[in-house]
């Protein structure tokens, strides 16, 4: 049967309205520019530099005059190593420190080997007694420089990828392994006790900030002792450092003439100094014054007040290397922050405590201040990491693409 209704057309529903696809936001960080460096920490070592360089020059003229016949021997060979490590400094500051995290592993064992390579007889070469060396066409290079910070970067690398907890004894195992390892190529292998003492020292640090709990280097640290007792009880010099440190005035002529001298050194400084370049104790009394123990010849030339001036200029680098730590973008320039940083307070305040007879002598060299080309230039090119991160510690913001 026919309707006569009108067929209705079918009711189109509506389509669905597409959503507009909004412009998506990408998150990036701001261009890095210039003016972000921390130029407080930058004016600092600046600071230290000018002073390390004009008190090098005031302790070693006489020795390089003597030895050498050239006064300004080792102070140009410093400003050298001052104008390289200061090319190296820019060069890491101006750098993204991620960009090179990927061959931190690499230069790592890079490092061991030519920790190594330093007793091989065509390329080692022995002073004193230990094989600390490697002979270059244009430099003596010392490996255990590079080493420094490179076994904080290496450190902070693993931690930051979480490949080894550090809160389980096997994850802290494989860190001690590493330091075990190195502080036997270089104690045992090189006579190089304290450079392994501050590596050591430096990747403990990094290890404590990242969570290692602090029982179980106590627990290392008395194992050691009877260890560290008889390896000293075996070497006649380290043991009579010891002895001199117990008592400096007892051997004046041989085992403690060099602390003596120091400690004279500091006492006849006063409080005010007998004033630049006017040291007594360089000319042949104090052995390489202008080494391991040019703080001596600071407390003699700009007495008490020099040397305070000195360790305050220390302390506030230190102080704000923390800073720039703490407000570092993520846990890897952090840790490697603080490990630089670490590397120049644990030398400055044995060093120190070497020259005012408050440890036994350990043959540090002062930071800034001591003569060295490998160390110079190494130290002045890693507060370009430092400086780098300083940059880096703004905010993230969100961008138009």
């Amino acid at each position: 049967m026919n309707s006569n209704r009108r067929t209705q057309p079918k009711s189109r529903r509506p389509k669905t309205l597409t959503k507009e696809k909004k412009p998506r936001t990408k998150v990036r960080k701001l261009p890095v520019k210039l003016g972000e460096i921390d130029f407080t920490f930058l004016f600092l070592i600046i600071v230290l530099l000018a002073f390390g360089l004009v008190m090098l020059l005031s302790a070693s003229t006489p020795s390089a005059n003597t030895k050498i016949g050239d006064s300004y021997y080792f102070f140009v060979r410093q400003l050298c190593g001052v104008g390289v490590g200061a090319i190296g400094m820019i060069f890491f500051a101006m750098v993204d420190y991620h960009k090179y995290k990927k061959y931190v592993n690499w230069a790592f064992w890079i490092g061991i080997v030519l920790l190594i390579c330093c007793r091989v007889p065509v390329i080692g070469q022995m002073r004193n007694g230990a094989w600390r060396w490697l002979k270059t066409p244009f430099i003596q290079l010392q490996p255990s420089e590079f080493m420094k910070p490179l076994i904080v970067m290496f450190f902070a690398k693993l931690i930051s990828e979480k490949k080894y907890r550090l809160d389980n004894l096997p994850g802290l195992g494989v860190y001690a392994a590493v330091l075990v390892i190195i502080a036997g190529i270089m104690w045992l292998w090189q006579k190089h006790l304290s450079g392994a003492i501050v590596i050591c020292a430096m990747g403990v640090v990094v290890m404590l900030l990242a969570g290692a709990k602090l029982r179980y280097f106590i627990i290392a640290a008395c194992a050691a002792v009877p260890v560290g007792a008889m390896l000293l009880l075996q070497d006649p010099t380290r043991w009579g450092r010891v002895l001199s440190f117990i008592d400096p005035f007892r051997d004046t002529g041989d085992k403690s003439y060099q602390i003596t001298q120091s400690l004279i050194a500091i006492g006849t400084g006063g409080l005010f100094g007998k004033g630049l370049g006017q040291s007594v104790q360089k000319y042949g009394f104090l052995p390489e014054p202008y080494n391991d123990f040019i703080f001596a010849i600071v407390c003699e030339e700009l007495g008490f007040i020099g040397a305070i001036i000195v360790i305050a200029l220390f302390v506030a680098l230190v102080a704000r290397g923390i800073k720039i730590a703490m407000e570092a973008p993520d846990i890897y320039g952090s840790l490697v922050t603080m490990g630089i940083v670490s590397h120049i307070a644990i030398q400055s305040l044995f060093n120190i405590a070497v020259v005012s007879c408050s440890i036994p002598t350990t043959g540090m060299s002062l930071p800034f201040f001591s003569y060295g080309g490998t160390a110079i230039m190494v130290l002045v090119a890693e507060m370009g990491i430092v400086l780098n991160v300083s940059r880096q510690s703004t905010k993230t913001k969100t961008l138009p693409k």
